[in-house]
């Protein structure tokens, strides 16, 4: 059960955890690819515009503008080949303003860069209609080499990088909306731009730029060319949703209903009608069930008992009460004899001294059942002595499943009942399950055999029984699970007292 509600709740947290993540890593995935892709294209520009550059003689007595790299950035650039690690991560960098357009500069083209352009830009118009990447040919000073205007993109901190022999990258909003509607754009990868600087590099200098951009492709795109695969998995998951609900409503739902309504019925009373449950779902509502069924069996029968002993002691001191009560009455008289008189002290006293050996009895039949059992004793150490009764015990070293101080009232009844029916010798027989109890006394008829057991019946009233002793034995028999029965014989009285 533990199990189950912290897989539950731990599912019903992680779905909008994982989506989010994954949104964010699908996307981020798309972020890549473009900007691996850019790299590439901005690698193919670069190299046409170093040779075209390169075919162009300089300027009488010109040299070779632009940034000259330091010894690690030549190594890097003089390499056979290059690999270029994913600068961007959406998960940690920051989507920054709409890229800014080009600041007027007073600074003019090289020569050599007015007569490259035009062959650069036929390029980029031809491959862009493949590629859909928006190119812009940068000098040296980060001048568009293909603007009417003189114009530097130079503040762009991509494009300084790239000035500076370092591939630049950068995440940036296509326009305003991206700002408002952040979480949104994110998760569908489309409210963005990827933007690429690549150097151009010749004679270890870098002579100009290649800035690159380009949309990533959403995840709705995405989805939609994967679409057999996204409709199996919905219907997977629907499915999966379907099975871990009906699992919860067959294994916790109507086990728990049908254990509430059960608990109502024992709370008004119908304990008799409660059944164990066709279906309890997990071993943690099946004990508890049982435990409902066990609880109103209690409850029923200990209901009933309280009904019988409060109709058997209303009717057994109702007779002691009536005499107290006339006695009384005539000893108000005060015309009587003094034997009269102590006649009728001595039926008071008698008649308390058995309502308080009933009220004594009752108490321990109660303390009875609210005991604990005991750990086994020796059968011997449970004896009692009465006068008058011999005890024999068979086998002598015989074990009891019976607490000691448990077994000596139960034998101390046992004995006392035997003795008052006139016995002499209580034989004790103990095969290892099943103790049998046999006397020589009176024995009791066969009409009274199946009443034995039950409160208050004694054959003994006018001796003063009460009819409790056995109810008192098998109150703590029952603790241990064991069963009282009387057996009928022709000499004396038998009980088996059968350990489960």
């Amino acid at each position: 059960m533990p199990l189950v509600v912290a897989i539950v709740c731990v599912s019903l947290l992680a779905v909008p955890v994982v989506t989010t993540l994954a949104l964010q890593i699908g996307t981020n995935r798309l972020v890549n690819e473009t900007e691996a892709s850019l790299i590439k294209q901005a690698a193919i520009y670069a190299g046409a515009y170093a040779v075209a550059f390169e075919a162009e003689p300089p300027e009488a007595g010109g040299a070779i503008p632009g940034y000259y790299l330091p010894p690690p950035k030549r190594i890097f650039w003089s390499a056979a080949s290059r690999t270029f690690r994913p600068l961007l991560n959406l998960r940690q960098d920051v989507v920054e303003p709409v890229r800014p357009d080009p600041v007027p500069t007073a600074e003019r083209l090289d020569p050599r860069y007015l007569r490259i352009a035009p062959g650069l830009g036929a390029l980029a118009d031809n491959a862009s209609r493949t590629t859909l990447s928006t190119v812009v040919f940068l000098d040296h000073q980060g001048i568009d080499m293909l603007a009417g205007e003189s114009a530097s993109f130079a503040a762009v901190p991509e494009v300084q990088q790239a000035l500076q022999g370092d591939v630049g990258a950068a995440l940036r909003w296509r326009g305003d909306a991206g700002t408002r509607l952040r979480l949104a754009v994110l998760g569908g990868g489309t409210g963005f731009r990827v933007l690429v600087a690549y150097p151009v590099i010749s004679h270890n200098r870098v002579i100009g730029a290649v800035y690159m951009s380009r949309t990533a492709p959403g995840l709705t795109e995405y989805l939609a060319g994967e679409r057999s695969a996204v409709i199996v998995l919905a219907v997977v998951t629907l499915l999966s949703a379907a099975v871990v609900g009906t699992l919860l409503v067959r294994t916790m739902l109507r086990p728990i209903r049908a254990l509430r309504d059960q608990s109502r019925m024992v709370a008004n009373g119908s304990h008799s009608e409660l059944a164990p449950l066709g279906h309890y779902g997990m071993r943690e509502i099946a004990d508890l069930g049982e435990a409902v069924i066990t609880m109103a069996g209690t409850l029923s029968q200990r209901s009933k008992e309280i009904g019988i002993y409060t109709n058997h002691v209303t009717h057994e001191l109702k007779s002691p009460v009536t005499s107290i009560m006339g006695a009384a009455e005539l000893l108000e008289d005060g015309d009587l004899s003094d034997a009269a008189q102590q006649s009728l002290i001595g039926t008071i006293r008698a008649q308390g001294e058995r309502m308080d050996l009933l009220l004594h009895q009752l108490r321990d039949m109660t303390r009875s059942r609210e005991a604990m059992r005991g750990e086994p004793g020796q059968l011997r150490d449970m004896l009692p002595e009465i006068s008058g009764l011999d005890i024999s015990l068979a086998p002598p070293d015989a074990i009891l499943p019976l607490s000691v101080a448990h077994g000596q009232t139960v034998l101390a009844h046992m004995a006392g009942n035997a003795r008052h029916h006139g016995a002499t010798r209580l034989d004790l027989d103990w095969d290892g399950r099943t103790l049998r109890l046999s006397d020589n006394g009176e024995g009791f008829a066969d009409i009274d055999l199946g009443r034995m057991v039950e409160p208050f019946f004694t054959t003994r009233r006018e001796e003063g029984g009460t009819g409790l002793g056995l109810a008192i034995v098998v109150a703590i028999l029952e603790l241990y699970g064991a069963r009282l029965t009387p057996i009928a014989a022709s000499d004396g009285a038998v009980f088996e007292i059968e350990f489960g």
